[in-house]
């Protein structure tokens, strides 16, 4: 495990963690490229792929491209298939958990598909899932995407809970891994970068490389 530190951070009582999904949460592919390929469109989700690393595309851009190869896969798969296909941070449960102990709500904030979102937030019990909107018609992908978060929306996402559940931005950590997350590290009273893509150096107030979540632990409650 190796942490940096960016000056010195207070560590205070926070009443909220904001985690983002892909490359945080899930670590061997993205959610996006996950529905793709259970659709058969794998080769096509890397050709855009490709363009997006290029900076020929936006990876907005590219996630509408992208949605079009969920036509026709039905919903149920997402779920069916996940733990087959998805990897996962070694104990995220045991961190939920402790934070809950701690009085300390864990909320789940991605880009990515909210049907992918959902799996995951029910299998470790967060408080709230935010993401994208594809759209489903009769259980099956319409190849569309009706609310798309962004870095704005994720930022959006946030001020919803916590206006909901009177809680100050002040007292949250947000945790995230890749340039999607700078605005949400900005409004947040504290920043974890986790495995963290080169966009991240100099944004965050903590770094780790990890493969364990529950490092992030000692940086939230002490």
């Amino acid at each position: 495990m190796l942490i940096l530190l960016r000056g010195e951070v207070k560590l205070k009582k926070f009443k909220a963690v904001c985690f983002d999904m892909d490359g945080t949460l899930i670590t061997n592919t993205n959610s996006v490229e996950y529905v793709c390929q259970l659709n058969g469109k794998g080769k096509e989700v890397k050709e855009v792929e490709l363009k997006e690393e290029r900076n020929e595309i936006s990876w907005i851009e590219a996630d509408y491209i992208k949605a079009k190869f969920f036509t026709g896969l039905e919903t149920k798969r997402i779920d069916e298939e996940f733990q087959e296909h998805i990897k996962v941070i070694s104990n995220i449960e045991k961190t939920l958990e402790e934070l809950r102990k701690n009085d300390i709500q864990s909320i789940l904030v991605t880009a990515g598909p909210i049907q992918v979102g959902k799996v995951l937030g029910k299998m470790y019990k967060f408080d709230e899932i935010f993401g994208s909107l594809y759209e489903v018609n009769n259980v099956f992908f319409t190849g569309k995407i009706l609310g798309h978060l962004g870095d704005s929306g994720k930022v959006e996402s946030l001020n919803k809970f916590c206006s909901e559940n009177n809680i100050e931005l002040e007292e949250v950590v947000a945790i995230g891994d890749s340039a999607s997350d700078i605005k949400v590290f900005e409004k947040s009273g504290k920043s974890i970068a986790i495995n963290y893509s080169d966009k991240l150096i100099g944004k965050a107030d903590v770094y780790i490389r990890t493969n364990d979540l529950f490092d992030v632990v000692e940086h939230i409650i002490g």
